[in-house]
């Protein structure tokens, strides 16, 4: 407790600050998420989970390459222009990002419309060609308040970027599903029931987002009218993004390559079944997002300023806040494993061992840090992005060998496997680069 203490600083307490008010936000938004994943599970069962949780599979994909690599791109950058108080790079780095990623969501907008016939016919069911056509229509307004989201996280102003969050389009989603579910859609109807609630919310968000984060970048130019000392093309804004694209894209497909490949191997029933318990299992991590979401724009002040001493201080006590709230979450899921799923169905219960063996994997991630965020907002997006090569090929491999021997325990196998894999190869790679080790020790 004394180390702790005795390493307090108004960097860390600007994080403790902020990431309260991010957790708030977090804790709200994945109350939401399984309130909403239960109004689906009760009302349509499984299988319509499944067929949801694939078709929001298909919209994160789409909208993270849609992005780009540009949203983090934001977050390095905002930081440096306003250390630097060079107003006009604020204002033309955000317009250089939605010109470039907004065309590119439209395009695969309409790929995914026009082939989702073909997509559907992948995972042996011509019903998912509907959802994925529905899905869509999304694709340009959930990239487009994704960027508006890192664009406020870059400026450090967290109440948007908390507001701006999947969460508070669950809760409008929450409302759509009842107003949709009682308009009477029955049979085959149904199954989309949850996707298009979901899509209401991302839309609602998306013009939100579009309205309020100009206005928040304006306020910022206003307010730190620096000089114009420098300027920003695309070419070295696709240097830095590229690579934070690899990396996140490799990171978001080692995520849920589990779900696509249970999808094809099996059917939508356990597609639904593991998808709730890897819901479960990332409750270990909740926290570590939004203590992450606060760090990373610290983290790129800090590189700015040269300061290795407060990136040390800073990653240890991240490292113990993660600590004390990951490990009685974790403790409480491998103690009542069964009572948690047995909440949203009978059913779920297939999902007992794989959530042990994701809990598992998932604390190990909470222990490590914030491993990914540091490397990408420090300059070392490279090196980010091989680490997350190597383990989306070993996470890809495991489940093709795994899945189809054991089922939802050969995913998780899998996916527990390749996040250790990738969060040992970046801690070694920190302590190569700067020094320290991220996980939290007495010494």
């Amino acid at each position: 407790m004394r180390t702790i203490l005795s390493n307090l600083n108004p960097d860390f307490k600007k994080l403790l600050s902020g990431s309260g008010l991010v957790m708030m936000f977090k804790v709200a938004g994945a109350g939401a998420g399984y309130v909403f994943a239960y109004l689906i599970t009760s009302n349509y069962g499984a299988e319509t989970f499944g067929i949801f949780e694939l078709s929001l599979t298909a919209l994160t994909i789409a909208s993270l390459f849609a992005r780009l690599g540009l949203g983090g791109a934001l977050v390095r950058f905002i930081p440096e222009f306003v250390e630097k108080q060079d107003a006009h790079l604020l204002r033309k780095v955000y317009r250089l990002t939605l010109l470039l990623a907004l065309p590119f969501s439209i395009v695969l907008s309409v790929l995914l419309y026009v082939y989702s016939s073909e997509l559907a016919m992948q995972f042996g069911n011509e019903g998912l060609a509907l959802p994925f056509r529905i899905t869509a229509h999304f694709i340009p307004f959930a990239t487009w308040f994704q960027l508006n989201a890192e664009a406020f996280r870059g400026m450090k102003k967290m109440t948007g970027y908390s507001i701006l969050q999947r969460g508070t389009v669950v809760l409008i989603a929450i409302a759509a599903f009842f107003i949709l579910r009682d308009q009477g859609y029955i049979g085959y109807e149904s199954k989309v029931i949850p996707i298009v609630s979901f899509g209401v919310g991302v839309i609602v968000l998306g013009v939100i987002a579009g309205i309020a984060t100009p206005r928040a970048i304006y306020s910022i130019v206003s307010s730190k009218a620096g000089k114009i000392s420098s300027d920003i093309s695309i070419r070295p804004l696709l240097k830095v993004a590229f690579p934070m694209l690899i990396s996140t894209s490799m990171f978001m497909i080692m995520n849920w390559t589990d779900t696509l490949m249970i999808g094809y191997y099996l059917d939508e029933a356990d597609v639904g079944i593991y998808r709730l318990a890897f819901k479960v299992a990332t409750l270990i991590t909740f926290a570590q997002f939004a203590i992450n979401s606060i760090a990373a724009p610290m983290f790129s002040s800090f590189k700015a300023k040269n300061d290795l001493s407060g990136l040390r201080k800073m990653t240890r006590n991240i490292g113990y806040m993660n600590l004390a709230i990951s490990t009685p979450i974790f403790i409480a899921i491998l103690l009542f494993p069964s009572f948690v799923l047995d909440f949203f169905g009978e059913e779920f219960t297939a999902g007992v061992t794989p959530l042990i063996i994701l809990a598992v994997g998932q604390i190990i991630n909470a222990l490590c840090g914030p491993v990914m965020y540091l490397l990408n907002m420090t300059g070392k997006e490279i090196q980010a992005r091989n680490i997350i090569i190597v383990a989306s090929v070993i996470n890809i491999v495991l489940n093709f060998y795994f899945i189809p021997l054991y089922g939802l325990m050969g995913a998780a196998i899998a996916t527990g496997l390749s996040t250790v894999v990738w969060n040992v190869m970046a801690v070694i790679r920190i302590k190569k680069e700067y020094g320290f080790i991220s996980i939290p020790h007495p010494f």
